[in-house]
């Protein structure tokens, strides 16, 4: 036991302090050990982070790819179209088959949550965000060529059109990724032209871009610019800017002369069986208000007006039914097999000239994400998924696309399945 240390407060002389002394360089060393125990754990720490980050990078794509059944069903993914698929345009070839334009979102996505005083976000994110363009010959079964294009953020909605050899991609405004047009050679994949490129042969967008939104019935592009401007149109069918859609639509309807038909799905009982009409109306009035003329199939009263008549094809009914393509030929309806929260899709082909069904794809053939099954999944219903759904037709040719999945071509006369893609995605959800 130390001995009870006494201080005189008057002496002013240094008392003696009794027991161990502590040495200067034992306190260094000692430092010397924290530090080199705190730096090395610390490097630890970092070490660790930093292939926990890599890993969790490089293992995006790996567990989109090991994502079956929860939520997109049976897939058979080919390696060679990598991203996920966003859309695809048959493109007739002089003197050979028609090839596939096919465009996918390559982007490695994950989700993002941001913190901040009195703001708290969650979003979309990615790394090395990009689409692709793929060039694929079904005949022999290639691909052709594929062409990478890099965005600074995420691709929220882009859509493209065929026109005169070309395509035409049209992207919103996500973030940083500005709303902008690329133009694509239709049979080589080659990028002929960016957004500075097209805004500069037309005076009204001189000023930039701030939004755009694409309309794929009318094929047309509405514009927001910089200065204020709003709703100047371009079509793609024209290949020409519209100050307004009054323009536009006097434009069609000076093109088009005489009688022509329209095709459309109502239900005669206002209930989910639906029938399949033909419109017969002036052919400037189904060019300039068509979608006007389908929403009045079952209403005689209203397509008078329009100087139009209706009748219905025949008595079959398709639940649920929705037309997604019609030509001078043909008639492409996909239905259920039953009203409810789940069903199965049926992909049906009728003949405009007889109203007969030529045939019909059940649901074993088509995409297993078709699938209606609400209890399941909510974006597996009939009102979250049927958007998502196109159909083109290029001569004997007629392609069933899913957007976020793939495309498959039929034999447009007997329904035979041809081929079928379903790309392999990349990102993570």
């Amino acid at each position: 036991m130390e001995p009870q240390h006494n201080y005189s407060t008057g002496s002013g002389m240094p008392q003696q302090v009794y027991g161990k002394k502590k040495s200067k360089a034992g306190c260094f060393i000692i430092a010397i050990l924290i530090i080199l125990v705190f730096g090395g754990g610390l490097t630890y720490v970092v070490y660790k982070l930093y292939y926990k980050v890599s890993d969790t990078v490089e293992n995006f794509t790996d567990k989109f790819k090991n994502l079956k059944n929860d939520k997109l069903g049976s897939r058979n993914e080919d390696s060679r179209f990598q991203g996920a698929f966003i859309d695809a345009i048959l493109v007739p070839v002089t003197g050979s088959t028609p090839k596939l334009f096919m465009l996918t979102d390559a982007s490695k996505t994950y989700i993002e949550t941001k913190k901040s005083p009195g703001h708290y976000s969650t979003g979309v994110a990615c790394i090395d965000c990009k689409t692709m363009v793929y060039i694929y010959d079904p005949s022999a079964d290639k691909v052709i060529k594929n062409t990478e294009y890099k965005y600074p953020d995420v691709v929220n909605a882009t859509d493209i059109a065929l026109n005169n050899g070309k395509v035409y991609q049209f992207t919103r405004a996500y973030s940083e990724t500005q709303a902008g047009i690329n133009i694509y050679d239709a049979v080589t994949g080659e990028l002929l032209n960016e957004t500075a490129d097209f805004t500069s042969k037309y005076p009204e967008l001189s000023s930039g871009i701030s939004e755009l939104n694409y309309k794929p019935e009318q094929r047309i592009a509405k514009f927001e610019t910089k200065d204020g401007r709003k709703d100047i149109i371009f079509s793609v069918e024209f290949e020409r800017m519209f100050k307004n859609e009054k323009e536009l639509r006097s434009t069609i309807e000076n093109s088009a002369e005489g009688e022509s038909f329209i095709f459309a799905m109502t239900s005669e009982d206002r209930d989910s069986r639906k029938q399949l009409y033909k419109i017969t109306a002036p052919k400037k009035t189904i060019l300039g208000q068509g979608s006007l003329l389908m929403s009045y199939a079952g209403t005689p009263g209203m397509l008078k007006i329009h100087n139009a008549v209706s009748e219905k094809v025949s008595d079959k009914n398709y639940i649920e039914g929705i037309l997604y393509f019609q030509d001078e030929d043909y008639v492409y309806i996909i239905s259920q097999d039953q009203a409810g929260k789940k069903a199965s899709r049926i992909l049906s082909c009728i003949d405009t000239k007889t109203g007969r069904e030529v045939w019909s794809v059940q649901q074993s053939e088509l995409f297993s994400y078709m699938r209606i099954d609400e209890e399941a999944n909510s974006s597996l219903s009939l009102s979250s998924s049927k958007s998502k759904i196109s159909i083109q037709r290029l001569g004997n040719i007629v392609i069933l696309k899913l957007k976020g999945d793939g495309v498959m071509a039929f034999d447009s006369a007997t329904g035979k399945k041809l081929w079928s893609i379903q790309t392999e995605p990349v990102g993570l959800l």
